[in-house]
This record gives C-alpha cells, structure tokens and sequence, in this order.
C-alpha cells in the first residue's frame, strides 16, 4: 500500500529532481521515513528510518533520483527509445586515441548555469557516467536495472 501511494509520487517525474536542493530532498526523505516506519509498524523513536529502508530494500529519495535518469538514460542511449530522448545524447569519441574512448561514456554538453545542469542531456550524461564500466556495458534493461540498484544501494548503505 505504501508503495503503491507514497513510492508512486515520490517516483513521478523524479528526474526533474536532479540537483534539487537538500532542503527539499530531507522532506521528501522524511515522507519516505514516514511511510517505513508505518510499514514496519514501529514508532517513530524505536527504530533509525534509515535502517528501515534498509530492511525494506528501498534506496534513498537523491538514489531514487539517480536510478531513474539512469534507467532513461539507458533506455534512450542503448534501446534508442524514447526518441525524442534518444537525439539529446551524443557518445563520446575523442579526436585521438585516447583510454577514456572504450568507456561507453556520454558526452557532458557544455551549460553554465544552474537550471542549465538540470537539462536531460547534461544530467543523465553526468550520471551515466559516474556508473561503473559494467553498468553501461549491460545488455539488458533487466540486467541494468537489477545491478543499478544493487550499486546504488551499496553505495547509499556502506
């Protein structure tokens, strides 16, 4: 239930999220919070919500974030679809050889302001490559977000 009525908005559009600030994340996360601690019927004082959405296996508002301009950007950049999406993303390929050129990165378009970085074409770039060269060789949507989540979540719960 919680899921299906709390995740649910905290997923909508939550790629426009990017780079919002943490004031605003910390009420987000608080709802989250919330919505653990109602699932796991524990009181507010008896248990730390972080490790709740630990044992729920839910990551982080800014993780959720992440995890979903990645999966766009997989989906654009390696299934090609949406293609309205699909055009805002260039590969990178360097004018020389060069050991960055077998990375499957993105290209970073150049903005100097803020709303600027928020774009999808610089976003998701930034993302997608922040991932481990194993994340952006995956060969499956599945596979991709199945180990996206996997090293989001040990990166959020170390």
């Amino acid at each position: 239930m919680a899921c299906a009525i709390i995740g649910s908005r905290l997923d909508y559009c939550n790629s426009m999220f990017y780079k919002m600030s943490d004031k605003n994340f910390n009420k987000l996360q608080r709802i989250q919070n919330c919505a653990a601690q109602i699932v796991c019927g524990v009181g507010r004082r008896q248990q730390n919500a972080r490790q709740l959405c630990h044992n729920l296996h839910w990551l982080p508002v800014y993780s959720r974030t992440d995890f979903k301009l990645a999966t766009l950007c997989f989906k654009s950049h390696v299934v090609r679809q949406p293609d309205y999406l699909a055009v805002t993303l260039d590969r990178y390929e360097p004018s020389h050889s060069l050991r960055s050129s077998t990375q499957h990165l993105l290209s970073v378009p150049f903005c100097n302001t803020v709303l600027g970085k928020r774009r999808f074409s610089v976003a998701a770039s930034l993302v997608w490559n922040s991932l481990p060269l194993d994340l952006r060789t995956a060969n499956s949507l599945l596979a991709f977000n199945n180990n996206l989540k996997a090293f989001l979540f040990r990166r959020d719960f170390k």
